[in-house]
């Protein structure tokens, strides 16, 4: 008899299984909750034709909890703020690549080889225990995280370039992550790195070759730091910086600037200078940027 119920029971699951097949359809929707796809907005038909066609880049606004970090309390960008990033990245960014870039067979190429797949936005800040804000981290060449989105001021410069210039601290990490540089770059100072004790390092690191104290946590952030100033400095910046660092400080410096000016030049044919020059003359004209339409 309880030999007899298991069969009827197998038969019964069997039929069950066969009739749930039978209607599955190659079409069908996913079975997997929130995970179907979603009627794309205005917006998304936007990042379509400037991230996603040319540039296969996928600008993450929604952000799915799968991709933050569970150690913090974070909250998603508005759409209004998540379009005005995507403006400010692809005006001073994406297209000052393409400036940059426009002599060589394809100008996008730079851009398309080495920025990362992914864009994910979150509207908050993360701050640890010790009141240290993350503005930014870059994923294993694949993905740079931009955090604090709902603050961007777009009628504010100093915002603009703070964002803008944390995506070229992160996009230097990628760079360094495909070729990296010279190691006699870490060689300059190599006594001078302290890892987390940057935190509470003395205001000195220019005279001991750096150009903040986060430069002295690790090679990688060093390299990065130097990367944004070449980019986003003047020679008088340059300069005045020298100055302040001293007899002691200054070789140091110039022999790391020189380290990655040839870096950039020989390995991704960038020239920084150039760049400096393009991706500061975007910034100072943001005011060119039409913040709400989506029409072009």
């Amino acid at each position: 008899m309880m030999k007899n119920i298991f069969t009827y029971l197998f038969v019964a699951a069997a039929a069950l299984l066969l009739t749930s097949c039978f209607k599955d359809e190659p079409d069908s929707k996913s079975i997997f909750d929130g995970m179907e796809d979603k009627e794309k907005t205005e917006f998304d038909l936007w990042l379509d034709r400037h991230y996603v066609e040319p540039y296969n880049i996928n600008f993450e606004y929604r952000m799915p909890d799968r991709e933050t970090h569970y150690a913090y309390w974070v909250c998603p960008p508005t759409v209004d703020q998540s379009i005005k990033m995507a403006k400010l990245i692809k005006y001073v960014i994406l297209d000052g690549m393409a400036e940059l870039m426009q002599d060589e067979e394809d100008p996008l190429l730079l851009a398309k080889s080495y920025f990362p797949r992914t864009l994910f936005l979150v509207g908050s800040y993360e701050i640890d225990g010790t009141g240290t804000v993350v503005l930014a981290s870059a994923e294993n060449g694949l993905q740079i995280n931009l955090l604090g989105v709902n603050f961007f001021d777009f009628t504010s410069q100093s915002s603009c370039e703070q964002f803008v210039g944390t995506i070229i601290h992160e996009f230097a990490h990628i760079l360094d992550g495909n070729i990296a540089v010279p190691v006699e770059f870490d060689l300059v100072t190599q006594f001078g790195y302290i890892g987390d004790q940057y935190t509470s390092a003395p205001g000195d690191y220019l005279q001991n070759g750096f150009l903040s104290n986060y430069a002295r946590s690790t090679p990688a952030e060093d390299i990065a730091v130097m990367v944004a100033a070449l980019v986003g400095n003047d020679d008088a910046w340059w300069e005045s910086t020298l100055s302040q660092a001293g007899s002691t400080g200054r070789p140091l410096l110039e022999k790391k600037r020189d380290i990655i000016v040839s870096w950039l030049r020989d390995d991704f044919s960038i020239d920084v200078y150039e760049w400096h020059d393009i991706y500061t003359g975007r910034v100072a004209t943001i005011d060119r940027i039409d913040w709400e339409s989506l029409d072009d």
